[in-house]
């Protein structure tokens, strides 16, 4: 099953949007008030000293002693080229628009020339700050307070409109599927008026951990009463075989038979207690423990030496760190002893190696190896390999185990050239005790 990959809350992407929004609204807002300063000096003043000087050498034309320009915020000066009346901060003015220091303050300066005289045309740039302010910046902190705010109520009633859904999202984050607590999702919304695309959403959920409830509960049943009726008629199968191999009058294909069914029994005995012991971990009653994983490999290391020990086999057991972890003992032996059972099974010949590093167990062999689709296929209950000598629930079996207690396993393997089989217990601590025997 995928996973899928959650990103930052609700709530957080929808404030991390208004942020934006009045980011942008502010910088285009700022924009617009330095265009419109822009716009007055280059549009408005210039113009309007262009056309004043137009203006006073037309009438200068006509009539000499025409006076030049003198109001509040304009004035004009006229002097002859070479004249020692020329202002200092006037003289290396060249013809065009200046901006200028005059005692009066800072000013913009336009400068035409006719004949031998120029005209200098003063204005007040102070008033062009005051228009800027008049007509930009008033207006524009007049329009940021009103988006602000506007951007902050929607904030708000956005937030208020999906608080629902980010209160539901915790409670069903909460809720633990082995069990599912129905009332928090119910206590969440109780007596209270909801949207009606939250409240559907609520009451499909509600729904839904009934029927997940519902399954578990009969998944549990039906494992418990499954596990308890299984074991009779494998003990009387168990027994039987055991009074079979005593006689000594069978047949070899016989002995190859009756091996076969002393293994499916056990296999079976083995997943029946599986069963009962996940059974009892569903419903809180399997006793958990700190197991020295150590020591329940060596165990089953020593019990695959004397089941195995008519094969050439060398078995050895690297220890790199002393392993804990907390489970149920007899889980932690049904892992490794099908994981070591299946290496010596596999491996006519060579070395099977245990090593126990920092929060994992490898085990690997020299044996027959498995292709890359084998690999992938390996932990399925539906895997059977032609040259299979078991009956296919080892693996599954260990599978379902570490998926269930949060250990990962993984294998890799060649053909001919041995598997390796690597169990991550990250949920565990180690101690360091180098040994190898």
């Amino acid at each position: 099953m995928t996973k899928v990959q959650t990103k930052n809350p609700l709530n957080t992407r929808i404030l991390r949007g208004f942020i934006l929004q009045i980011f942008l609204i502010t910088v285009t807002a700022v924009a617009g008030v330095s265009i419109s300063s822009f716009l007055i000096q280059e549009l408005l003043i210039n113009s309007a000293l262009e056309r004043e000087a137009d203006y006073f050498w037309a009438r200068n034309k006509i009539q000499l002693d025409t006076p030049t320009p003198n109001t509040n915020t304009l004035i004009g000066y006229l002097f002859k080229d070479g004249e020692a009346a020329i202002p200092s901060e006037f003289e290396h003015l060249e013809v065009g628009f200046h901006e200028t220091v005059t005692p009066a303050g800072k000013s913009v300066v336009h400068v035409s020339a006719s004949d031998d005289s120029r005209l200098f045309l003063v204005f007040d740039a102070n008033v062009v700050s005051e228009a800027a302010n008049f007509f930009g910046l008033f207006p524009l902190v007049l329009i940021l307070i009103v988006l602000y705010l506007s951007a902050w109520f929607a904030y708000r009633i956005t937030s208020q409109a999906i608080s629902p859904v980010v209160r539901l999202a915790r409670s069903v984050r909460n809720i633990e599927l082995d069990k599912p607590d129905l009332q928090t999702v119910l206590d969440e919304f109780e007596n209270e008026e909801v949207d009606g695309e939250i409240g559907t959403l609520a009451n499909a959920l509600q729904q839904l951990l009934v029927r997940v409830d519902d399954s578990i509960e009969r998944e549990r049943t039906f494992t418990r009463e499954a596990s308890h009726e299984l074991r009779s008629p494998l003990t009387v199968i168990r027994m039987a075989c055991d009074n079979l191999s005593k006689r000594g009058n069978l047949e070899d294909n016989s002995l190859v038979l009756l091996e076969r069914v002393q293994r499916a029994a056990k296999d079976m005995e083995e997943l029946t207690e599986v069963l009962l012991l996940l059974a009892r971990e569903y419903e809180g009653a399997l006793l958990k423990e700190n197991v020295i994983v150590n020591d329940i490999v060596r165990d089953e290391l020593s019990k695959c030496k004397v089941a195995y020990e008519s094969k050439n086999l060398s078995l050895k057991f690297v220890e790199l760190d002393s392993l804990v972890t907390v489970a149920a003992p007899k889980v932690v032996a049904i892992v490794f002893g099908n994981l070591l059972r299946n290496a010596c099974l596999y491996t006519e010949k060579g070395e099977v190696i245990v090593t126990i590093a920092e929060n994992s167990v490898l085990i690997s062999d020299s044996g027959v190896g498995m292709t890359a689709k084998n690999m992938n296929d390996a932990f399925s209950s539906s895997y059977n390999p032609q040259n299979a000598r078991g009956n296919g629930i080892g693996l599954s079996l260990v599978k379902r185990i570490t998926d269930r207690f949060g250990w990962r396993i993984s294998v890799d393997s060649q053909p001919q050239q041995g598997t390796e089989i690597l169990v991550d217990m990250a949920s565990s601590s180690s101690k360091s005790a180098p040994s190898v025997t």
